[in-house]
């Protein structure tokens, strides 16, 4: 008893050494190192639960083993899964006991049960991620526990001992499962801070510069459009196309003054399908121009609830996004309702974006795009976030982009 309580103190203490090492480095850090921590301090867990207090003698002795790379391979990938299960192997060939086979056996079982939930894990709710890990963990300790009887092992034959380490192993497993989805909570609500704290110094700085420059460039168009009416020749070109450029700018200050103050003048039942068509309808010259293939799945029956030409606005720069990285290639835009949720997918077959350019979406100042501000996405996000809903990405390099956006249903759809 002794001997589990202390296995069980050895598997949760680097779990919670993760947990201080995620929270207390507020810089970005890259995903990979975060993942190689964690494999590292996993088979760290593995290694004390093998050795400590004692070494095993015996693969069906009821050490821990089996919850940490559980845990390294469903939150970390195959990178923490693979640091740990060689820190497995290497610990269990240097004991050199006999009876390997088992060891295996029961590794083996638990890494193919594992790696069937691991491409999904992460879409998960937090309930499904603890049922699934210690599912996991019990279907480990069952397979264990099938071998040691069929081996007439003495411990497993005690019916009080059996029901003991199953509990501590169950105990064990729920813990750290517990302290993972902490670490991911606490790691996104302090991201989403530091990301408020920069909009709000960003949106202060944007409502400055917009009504700074407002009124110059108002007295400037003014008089060009006065002697624009009495010159001809090259000069009236050369005044026509300054006034197409100070539109153009007018358009800048205008996004600038969204982001800054996303105000809801009027807001209505919109029909999310009549919406999007109408979107598609005004950038047919964009779809054109990039040769794509866009396609719009929607219900009749989705309604919701938001200022229309805001949120026209926010869709329609998230979609022309997606349209021009997918040069040539295909746009599908599917809504559906989840819940008491809308969800509006955009999907695309571009080049897709790294973890950390994905991250960097919708800051102040940020485009993938070479001519770009990166002021459309933020208005977008400012908008969507105005309204009560969020706009999520997901993407992976060479493959292509997913954008959701996630809005409240009308209150007669929601009930």
């Amino acid at each position: 008893m002794r001997d589990l309580l202390l296995d069980f103190l050895s598997i949760l203490f680097p779990v919670m050494l993760y947990q201080f090492l995620v929270l207390a480095k507020s810089t970005r850090v890259k995903d990979s190192v975060y993942k190689i921590s964690l494999g590292l301090l996993a088979g760290l867990a593995i290694v004390c639960s093998m050795l400590l207090p004692d070494p095993i003698i015996n693969d069906l002795d009821g050490d821990l083993r089996n919850i940490p790379l559980i845990i390294a391979l469903l939150y970390g990938g195959y990178l923490s899964g693979g640091i740990s299960l060689f820190c497995f192997l290497l610990t269990r060939y240097l004991i050199g006991t006999d009876g390997w086979e088992v060891a295996f056996v029961g590794i083996l079982t638990v890494l193919v049960a594992t790696a069937i939930f691991h491409s999904r894990f992460a879409r998960r709710t937090p309930r499904q991620r603890l049922v699934i890990t210690t599912g996991l963990a019990l279907t480990g300790f069952i397979v264990n526990g099938f071998v040691a009887i069929a081996q007439q092992h003495p411990d497993f034959l005690n019916m009080s001992r059996l029901a003991i380490t199953g509990v501590i192993e169950m105990s064990a497993m729920v813990m750290a499962t517990c302290l993972m989805e902490v670490t991911i909570k606490s790691k996104l609500m302090q991201r989403q801070l530091l990301s408020a704290e920069k909009m709000n110094l960003a949106s202060h700085l944007a409502s400055s510069v917009a009504q700074e420059v407002r009124s110059p460039l108002a007295v400037v168009k003014g008089y060009l459009q006065l002697v624009f009416e009495s010159v001809e020749g090259k000069n009236r070109i050369y005044i026509e196309t300054s006034l197409a450029e100070l539109k153009r700018a007018e358009y800048v200050i205008h996004d600038f003054l969204n982001f800054a103050k996303p105000q809801l003048e009027k807001m209505e039942i919109v029909q999310v399908a009549d919406m999007l068509h109408h979107i598609r309808q005004t950038m047919s010259e964009t779809v054109a121009m990039h040769n794509v293939d866009l396609q719009i799945e929607a219900e009749e029956t989705l309604l919701l609830e938001a200022d229309r030409y805001k949120i026209m606005k926010a869709l329609g720069h998230v979609i022309k996004n997606a349209i021009e990285a997918s040069n040539g290639g295909q746009v599908f835009i599917n809504a559906q309702r989840v819940l008491d949720k809308i969800q509006i997918s955009i999907s695309d077959n571009g080049e897709g974006m790294t973890p950390e350019e994905l991250t960097r979406l919708g800051t102040p100042f940020y485009s993938t795009k070479t001519n770009g501000t990166g002021l459309g996405l933020m208005v977008a996000f400012r908008i969507i976030q105005a309204i009560g809903g969020q706009l999520e990405y997901t993407s992976e390099k060479g493959k292509g982009t997913t954008s959701v956006v996630s809005l409240d249903a009308a209150p007669s759809v929601a009930s």
